[in-house]
């Protein structure tokens, strides 16, 4: 997990810093903010050579760039890849080194809290998150009627409106949880049989498909055959078969229907923001296997 960001220049003055993670809280930033600050002074005193490293200090793994001007730090756990954190603190440091001479100063001083979107340290902060934390592609197929859009706004944590709209083509939305340092990029497939043309090219890049059904016998049907169908055309696809409606009386036991598909299979009610813990902890389990990973992965809570 990548815990922070921090850029100073070889006096200790603090350009830039961001904190990740749940358990950030205000004292362990200004320990690390300070202790950042005094091991850049002392590795530009002992060599003023331009270099990347690394420093274990015990559960933390502190990854610098040091340059001419500048040096920025990346904090993370122990779990984190040493080549992968190094190349995205390389991009991160080259990014804010475009935008340096750019920055406005008030009286000599860089502004404490930009407001403007468009000042470059806001701009700059949101090139670091696309760097620090790359986009799972997640759509969500199914037959029309079944629930996906409802199922949408579940993990988004939006209300649900009891009118049934069909989706038209396509609808896409970022969820702006991390798991796992990836953030996920959800697209909503219209079930409609007009549309599924679209599939397969939308198709290109996904990372995790839910499957809906909406656990009636005749849409298991479909959904069983919408399933291998796929599974033809994107053998790689990471499957999550959700069976919603199950506050019905018809709906049909997840068990049965994962017994009947050979997909593992979670029961849910979408138009129930109870279940929304549920469902995030389905992703984020898929998010790891994807990943490989063995750290623990923080859930927000279900609030508004």
């Amino acid at each position: 997990m990548i815990y922070g960001l921090l850029i100073f220049d070889r006096s200790g003055k603090n350009f830039f810093q961001k904190f990740y993670g749940i358990g950030n809280t205000i004292v362990e930033q200004k320990f690390v903010r300070q202790f950042v600050k005094d091991l850049i002074i002392l590795t530009y005193n002992l060599n003023s050579e331009e270099r990347i490293g690394c420093l274990d200090l015990e559960n933390l793994k502190f990854f610098y760039n040091v340059s001419k001007d500048t040096a920025s730090v990346l904090y993370t756990d122990q779990n984190e890849e040493i080549k992968s954190v190094k190349d995205k603190l390389l991009k991160v440091h080259q990014e804010f080194t475009k935008i340096l001479s750019s920055l406005p100063l008030e009286e000599g001083k860089l502004e404490a809290e930009p407001k403007s979107e468009n000042h470059p340290l806001k701009l700059f902060e949101k090139t670091v998150d696309k760097i620090l934390f790359p986009h799972l592609k997640t759509v969500i197929l199914g037959d029309g009627g079944v629930g996906k859009t409802t199922l949408l706004k579940l993990i988004l944590g939006q209300n649900v409106d009891s009118t049934y709209i069909p989706t038209v083509g396509v609808d896409v939305k970022e969820f702006d949880v991390t798991f796992q340092n990836m953030s996920l990029v959800l697209w909503d497939f219209s079930g409609q049989p007009r549309f599924r043309k679209l599939w397969t090219p939308f198709l290109e890049g996904t990372d995790i498909a839910i499957l809906v059904t909406d656990s009636t016998p005749k849409n298991i049907e479909e959904t069983k055959r919408i399933y291998q169908l796929l599974k033809e055309e994107k053998p790689e696809l990471n499957f999550i078969l959700i069976a919603n409606k199950q506050d019905l009386p018809q709906a049909t036991n997840p068990k049965v229907i994962e017994k009947y598909l050979g997909l593992k299979t979670y029961g849910l009610v979408a138009i129930d923001p109870n279940y929304r813990p549920k469902i995030l902890e389905i992703l984020q389990e898929k998010v790891a296997e994807i990943t490989k990973s063995k750290s623990k992965i923080s859930l927000p809570t279900n609030k508004e």
